[in-house]
């Protein structure tokens, strides 16, 4: 029974394995369905986003909010830089603004300061260009100059080449009468020294004919230095008058050195001192004139200063009445170098003009010699005491003299106080910004309120402000 089963069970096999070797063809896919054709003015699927969604924002874009308040903070604070007078900061934060915020109120209010800061320092803003399309074209019936820009066979027409304008040059002056003044000043010392020295029982017999001579020849000397060197009157009046007063200062230290004691100063000694103060004060005079600090001004303030302290060293010494006579040399010596200190540090911050100080000079003097009107009449030989009282008041009448004069002539010569070729100085409007200021005229003004920051960063919280109460200009 086995045998037979398993006979049919093989035979079933056999009729089935026919089947799955051959089996069925396969069935094709379906093909896909057409794509939809999108509307007119859709956008396409990988060029944008579908509809309905918004693009994504840009992280790095500038908040504009943020911007305009910065732009607001920045014109405000310029406003009042400007209301300070401070012209340059204040156009400074004003395009700050104007870039941070190109519109809104922020950038308007900054075009309006930067005009006003223009306004105010005559600056001249350049026009905006012609866009090419407003720009008139040349008619053909118009006439056209045609001919090269450099071209020199064209006649000259006033009408269409006019003359350029030309600004006078400001004259300045000539240092060879200085130098023919100082040269001769000079050479005519170191002459009369030799001839002194030559002789002693009669100096004057051989000095003053030496001194003549040198002292021409030195001012022949001078004139052709100063062309040499090409100095202004300024320079050359600089050094020449350094000198002469350092020459003065020598001959008074040498009569004090020779004439201590019992002994007698003798002519050729001070000579020799004024000799020797002379050069040293030519070379230091140059080496001040070189960097042409000082002006004709300046000069003359020098000058007008020594001279009231040499007289006033004198007259002092008839106040004190000292015990030798060499004293009134020390007095003259050290008022003359206090002059001439005071003078070439004052004279650059002062304004004072050869003619200015001449009326000086001359009011210092009457006020100084006045007094020696009342001496002829109160001098008494047994009695010091009128040589005092002269000596007090003359001492006096120079300062007075001096102080009346400068206040006199306060007005004089405003804003000409400067070098050579320089165009003169305008004193209306250099009063500083403050509640009370002064101009360099001596007029006082009301101004404005000036405040302004104790720190130059931007934020100024925290850091205080200053505010200037009095100011001015001399």
């Amino acid at each position: 029974m086995v045998r037979p089963r398993l006979g049919a069970i093989l035979l079933a096999l056999c009729a089935v394995s026919p089947a799955f070797a051959q089996g069925t063809s396969p069935t094709p896919p379906p093909p896909p369905p057409p794509a939809p054709t999108p509307a007119a003015g859709a956008p396409a699927s990988g060029d944008a986003t579908t509809a309905g969604q918004q693009p994504p924002a840009d992280p790095y874009a500038p908040d504009a909010v943020l911007a305009e308040q910065i732009a607001d903070q920045l014109a405000t604070r310029a406003q009042e830089l400007l209301d300070a007078k401070i012209y340059l900061d204040a156009k400074q934060l004003a395009v700050e603004a104007l870039v941070k915020s190109p519109k809104g109120p922020a950038a308007e209010r900054a075009r309006y300061i930067i005009k006003l800061v223009n306004t105010h320092l005559d600056i001249k803003e350049d026009p905006a260009p012609t866009p090419p399309s407003e720009v008139t074209p040349v008619k053909p019936n118009e006439d056209v100059d045609t001919s090269p820009i450099d071209s020199s066979t064209r006649p000259f027409d006033p009408s269409r080449d006019p003359p350029p304008v030309q600004t006078p040059a400001v004259e300045g002056h000539d240092g060879k009468r200085a130098g023919l003044v100082h040269g001769a000043l000079f050479g005519g010392t170191i002459g009369a020294t030799i001839g002194a020295l030559a002789k002693d029982d009669n100096p004057a017999a051989v000095a003053v004919p030496l001194g003549i001579g040198l002292g021409v020849g030195g001012g022949l000397l001078g004139r052709v230095v100063a062309n040499k060197l090409g100095w202004d009157e300024a320079q050359i009046r600089t050094t020449g008058s350094i000198s002469a007063w350092a020459g003065v200062a020598g001959g008074f230290f040498a009569e004090a050195a020779t004439g201590a004691g019992d002994s007698t100063p003798s002519a050729g000694g001070i000579l020799l001192g004024a000799s020797i103060g002379s050069t040293a004060g030519l070379v230091l005079g140059g080496a001040i004139a070189k960097n042409h600090k000082l002006t004709r001004g300046d000069v003359a303030l020098v000058d007008t200063l020594a001279g009231i302290g040499t007289i006033g060293g004198l007259t002092m010494g008839m106040l004190m009445q000292p015990a030798q006579s060499e004293a009134y040399s020390v007095n003259a010596l050290l008022g003359a170098g206090a002059g001439v200190v005071i003078g070439i540090v004052a004279g650059p911050q002062t304004n004072t003009t050869p003619r200015r100080m001449l009326r000086v000079a001359g009011l210092a003097g009457a006020g100084g010699a006045i007094p020696f009107l009342l001496y002829a009449a109160i001098h008494d030989s047994s009695s010091t005491a009128d040589e005092r009282v002269t000596g007090l008041l003359s001492s006096a009448g120079l300062v007075v003299g001096a102080y009346l004069g400068f206040r006199l002539t306060r007005n004089m010569d405003v804003g000409l106080d400067v070098h050579d070729g320089e165009s003169p100085k305008s004193s209306e409007d250099d009063a500083p910004v403050a509640l009370v200021s002064r101009n360099s005229n001596g007029s006082w003004l009301l101004g404005g309120v000036g405040v302004s920051p104790l720190s130059n960063q931007l934020a100024t919280n925290n850091r205080g402000a200053t505010l200037t109460i009095l100011g001015a200009t001399f």
